[in-house]
Parts: C-alpha cells; structure tokens; sequence
C-alpha cells in the first residue's frame, strides 16, 4: 500500500466526523506545536487525552469497565490516570492487543510485530489507514523539528542499511520509508533478504550496489539511516584500510569519507541498548565523524549531525535526540512520563520506567511502558524536558528483555559489515 493509497483511505474514515479525531487529524504536523510553552502543550494533551478516554469507552465496553475497576472518570482524568492504564508490552504479544481494539474496527491496515528474537511470541499491533496517515504525519513533523530544517520533497538521497522486507514488520523502518516516499526522496536499502532455513536476521547481507550507488551519488542531502552498529562498522572499516586499500575505496567509491553533503545526516535507531560489546553513543559518533562529512545548508563544514530514534513496536511515534544539541523528546501530543519502579505509579523523581499514553492513536487505547528506565532533565524546548536512555529493566526486576526497533536493527549487524 502506497502513501497515497494510506492518505485516501484515512480521508474516507468515518471517525474524521468525530470531533476530537478531526482535531488530531488537523493538529499532529502543525509546526506551530513546537513553538507553543510546556505548559500550554500540557494542557492541550489533558484535553485530548481525556478525549481518548471518552472515545474508547463508546467503542469498547471493556474501557468501561477498566475505568470502573481503576476509579477513573474520563472528564477529570489526569496524568497519574493516565500512568494507572499504562500496560507492559508483553501483554501485546500474539493475540494481547486484540481485547483492546475497538468494536468498530476500520480494516485495510497494517500489522507491526517486534522482532521475536526472544524466542517469545512478538508482539504484534495493528494500525488502520487513518493512524498509518497519522503516523506519517506526526513523526515526519518531529523528525524535521529534531533535524532543524524541512525534507525537501524530491531533493537528496537516502540509504536505510536494512532490507526492504523489514519496512512491512518494523516501525523504524516503515516510519522512515513512508516518510520519505511521502516527500518524494529516494530511498536505497543497503541489504538485501537472501533464502535460507536460518532466521530472517541471519540472513541480510549488503547489497554493494546500492552501497555504491549512494556513495558515489552527487545528490544532497545524503541521509544515513542505520543501527548504531552499522555506522560502528562501517567506521572501523574505513579506519582499518591499508593505505593502498584506502586509494582503491576511494577510486572506486568517492568514500572514505562519506560525503553526506548540505544538510547530511546520520540517524540510527535505537541507541545502543542491550549491547555491551560496542562502545557508548558518544564514542560511536566521535569514531564516524572522522569517516561521514557533512555540511549545513549554506555549504559550511560542520560536525556531522546525528540523531537517534528511540521507535517501539507498540507506539505510534517515536522519541527523537540530536547528538549534542538536544536528548530524546516526545511529539507535542504524546504523554510520555516516568513510573516509580517498585509502584508503577506517575513519580515526580528525575527517574524511572518510561511510559506512554498516546491520545492520538485511533484503533486502541495506546497506553503502556516498554520496559526501559529513563531520566529526565529540565529543558527550555517544547516539552520543557528531554529524555535520557539509561538500560532495560532486568529479567531480575521481572521484566523478560525485548529489543526495541532499534535492538532489532542491532541483531542485523551481528554478522559483520562486510561491504
């Protein structure tokens, strides 16, 4: 299903006659969101949350009595009610979401499933054409907040170091691609998916033809997007060259380093959560700076942006961070806060388990905590706070460990970067 095709189903929904869905709809890519205080976009997700509520509970009697057991009134609700309908994600496996769907269902979506590297059943979510277009939307709208600029439609290049398969099961991936197909960007995947018994994670390779298509192309901005392992990777390969090795690359490719040109930008998914064998973030980016070349918009050599997309399976938007310039932060919209780890009640203390409520998802009540501890600190920007990944609850703390999009894209890379 094209971006087209997602747009001019969710326009035919029926539920854009509802009121609080029309002003979702309206209201996800504005712009002027960002520039609004911490305290007017507080306000603004009460209202729409408390919307949710109200909506839910029309169309699923099982919110009714979910309410009722929790002594939530939807027209009073507040943050702390919010926190109480948070769910873990391993409820969402196999079949978990299904009670939680609407009656009324709008068909013709997708299904999203987690890795299921675990072994467990993955967690699977499904997403109608109208919260596929909100999706689009809203991340596109956060993603060119957190880059600084807007994505030209039809200007640039991008190579995403996964295989095209991966766009129609992992959130990252198909976040990036719609959002790119919608601005009329080429999108290169730098794997390919090969026949084989093993699992669907053992056997992507990299197709050097795409590699070398992106490497050499004169199009700017370049775009970048990878696990943290992939840039690690890449980086160290491109240091480990021989100097006749390096003469060779570079006659053949135009790289090292990789010019990413005006506006070029390296994303990776995930951070790097759950292994310990590469080196921290920082030093991820410090490494790849001496092999990707970036420059700003008006041609000035600059320090390569790089931006992390912290995507869970479970949620309709992502968290976004700019090395150096910002931590993760939320859509405007989306509540995002922190739980007491022994409680799981709202806490105010600077640290805790992540949890989510998204008022503008439109299938299920999108409220859960995905198992990661967070900090927060104090920042003047949109959300008056950003968002620092510090690790995974345990299995020791009663949590069964799952990768995230961004993990996934991490088991890829376990193989080697041969390209």
């Amino acid at each position: 299903m094209t971006v087209n095709e997602i747009f001019t189903q969710a326009k035919k929904s029926r539920f854009l006659d509802v009121p609080y869905i029309a002003k979702i709809w309206k209201l996800v890519d504005d712009p002027s969101l960002f520039e609004k205080s911490p305290d007017a976009l507080e306000k603004l997700r009460l209202d729409l949350s408390r919307d949710a509520l109200r909506f839910f509970k029309e169309h699923n009697p099982y919110y009714a009595q979910l309410y009722e057991n929790l002594d939530i009134t939807p027209a009073t609700a507040d943050l702390a009610d919010l926190a109480k309908l948070t769910v873990p994600a391993d409820m969402l496996r196999g079949d978990g979401l299904k009670p939680l769907l609407i009656n009324d269902l709008e068909e013709g979506g997708k299904w999203f499933t987690s890795s299921g590297t675990t072994g467990k059943t993955p967690v699977r979510i499904y997403r109608s054409p109208l919260d596929l277009a909100i999706m689009i939307k809203a991340n596109t709208a956060l993603f060119e907040y957190v880059y600084g600029d807007v994505l030209e439609e039809g200007k640039g290049i991008a190579l995403f170091m996964a295989a095209e398969e991966l766009k129609d099961m992992l959130n990252f991936v198909a976040f990036v691609d719609m959002t790119l197909e919608a601005k009329d960007i080429e999108l290169l995947y730098g794997m390919d998916l090969v026949d084989g018994d093993e699992s669907i994670w053992k056997r992507l390779v990299p197709n050097k033809d795409r590699l070398l298509k992106f490497l050499k192309s004169k199009k700017e901005p370049k775009l970048f997007f990878s696990a943290p392992a992939g840039v690690h990777l890449m980086s160290k390969r491109f240091e480990d060259m021989n100097p006749i090795q390096n003469i060779l690359y570079k006659l053949a490719t135009g790289a090292p380093p990789v010019k990413l040109g005006k506006g070029g930008v390296v994303v990776t998914g995930g951070g790097t959560k759950g292994f310990s064998d590469l080196p921290p973030h920082s030093d991820i980016v410090t490494g790849a700076r001496k092999q990707f070349k970036a420059q700003s918009k008006a041609g000035e050599s600059v320090a390569t942006p790089f931006m992390d997309v912290m995507g869970m399976t479970e949620t309709l938007t992502a968290l976004i961070d700019k090395f150096g310039v910002m931590e993760k932060v939320p859509h405007p919209l989306q509540n995002v806060f922190l739980m007491d780890p022994e409680t799981y009640q709202l806490t105010d203390e600077p640290r805790g388990i992540l949890g989510v409520f998204t008022p503008y998802t439109t299938s299920w009540l999108e409220a859960f905590y995905p198992g990661d501890i967070m900090s927060i600190k104090e920042s003047p920007r949109f959300y008056g706070k950003e968002f620092v990944y510090e690790r995974r609850l345990t299995v020791e703390e009663g949590w069964e460990l799952q990768r995230a999009c961004g993990g996934t894209m991490e088991e890829l890379m376990g193989g080697g970067f041969n390209a």
